[in-house]
């Protein structure tokens, strides 16, 4: 498929999650907000603006930000509770709609302390997701370069620091609960997520980059990721995982190209060498053979995505060295990825229908990556 080609597919994959999710309908209320989608959402909107110079995407990114902060920065419409998660009154939520964090947007809702774990069950319940909330730091951070204003920064630095509510203390140092209920008091899973102490630290570092003057108020932040990443190794056997790896990996060597130290581990250079470990055990298994019905295409576009965006960008590849020739090996794996799910009769599967909105965002970021992986690298 010639790269035109894959910007005109992507160009109706976002129109039709536009339609299908109202963002441009009137009113501020919307149900069909979920934070790991939009985020995703966000940076597409602003890739395809980049694309086509249409000033309509760029609209669409601001506006998506907005009702995702007026819905999963309130209480779900059927909780008895009201308003701002925050408790703050109309405009002063307005003003700082990421204070107490967001919610996921799960059609359930999250567990109360009287009901019994289910782990199935959990999937679908709300409440608040790290992995989700430094997503949309990262979606914000892009809004504020794209845009200029200080305020999507200033938001990030709000979410951020919400978040910490995540990270308790351990005898020996500190760890983090995957899922947190929708006011941040109490944990719904503790397990600590595979890259979590790692994309916090990234975030916290980026912000700090972009708001030197408040850097100071997320010093202490930064220490507590920092021992949470000391001595962690971050390789992993899913496609997503590897993916979301690769685009770490990029924001890493941002960070370090403007003086700012990682540990050790955690460096450009060590991510992506994991990185390689981890496609070179994922590859083994892999194969696009297997029925769409016993795959899932949010999962395999994230790991395209993360390798379009790397091997797409020179200026972002440019010091990776042998590394690069080594993730080049894999470029056929995303290609073949994304030609599969953009067969019609592989949208079909229940697997897409099941997931479709974010099977339509993964994809269409995956296609932009092509052309603008610049969105995408949190640079």
């Amino acid at each position: 498929m010639a790269n035109d080609d894959y910007i005109t597919t992507a160009e109706k994959l976002l129109n039709d999650f536009a339609e299908r999710t109202e963002i441009e309908s009137s009113g501020s209320q919307n149900l069909h907000r979920y934070l790991w989608t939009d985020a995703f959402a966000v940076k597409a909107f602003f890739g395809m603006y980049h694309l086509t110079s249409q000033k309509r995407y760029f609209e669409l990114a601001l506006r998506l930000i907005d009702l995702v902060h007026e819905n999963l920065g309130k209480y779900r419409p059927q909780d008895e509770r009201e308003g701002w998660i925050s408790g703050l009154n109309h405009e002063q939520g307005l003003l700082h709609p990421t204070v107490a964090g967001l919610r996921i947007g799960k059609k359930f809702p999250e567990r109360q302390k009287h009901e019994s774990y289910n782990s199935s069950l959990e999937w679908e319940r709300d409440g608040q997701y790290f992995h989700y909330l430094s997503r949309w730091v990262m979606a914000l951070l892009q809004a504020d370069k794209e845009t200029g204003d200080e305020k999507y920064a200033y938001w990030a630095l709000e979410l951020m620091l919400a978040a910490e509510k995540f990270i308790y203390e351990t005898g020996t140092g500190y760890a983090m609960y995957w899922k947190m209920n929708t006011e941040l008091t109490r944990p719904l899973v503790a397990s600590m997520g595979a890259h979590d102490p790692l994309e916090g630290l990234l975030c916290t570092k980026s912000i700090q980059a972009r708001l030197p003057g408040k850097a100071s108020d997320l010093d202490a932040l930064a220490k507590k990721f920092k021992s949470m990443c000391s001595g962690r190794t971050w390789s992993n056997p899913d496609a997503l995982g590897i993916g979301g790896l690769l685009l770490n990996s990029l924001k890493a060597k941002d960070l370090a190209s403007h003086g700012f130290t990682l540990p050790d581990g955690s460096k450009p250079s060590d991510l992506v060498k994991e990185v390689i470990e981890s496609l070179t055990s994922f590859s083994r298994t892999f194969s696009n053979d297997e029925s769409a019905e016993y795959r899932l295409a949010f999962r395999e576009c994230g790991l395209s995505l993360g390798l379009q965006t790397v091997l797409n960008s020179d200026e972002i590849s440019e010091g990776f060295n042998s590394e690069i020739e080594e993730l080049e090996k894999y470029r056929p794996m995303a290609l073949e990825i994304e030609e599969f799910w953009l067969q019609e009769e592989h949208q079909q599967s229940s697997t897409w229908k099941e997931h479709e909105n974010i099977n339509m965002i993964s994809l269409a970021c995956s296609l932009i990556a092509h052309q603008a992986p610049e969105v995408f690298s949190g640079n």
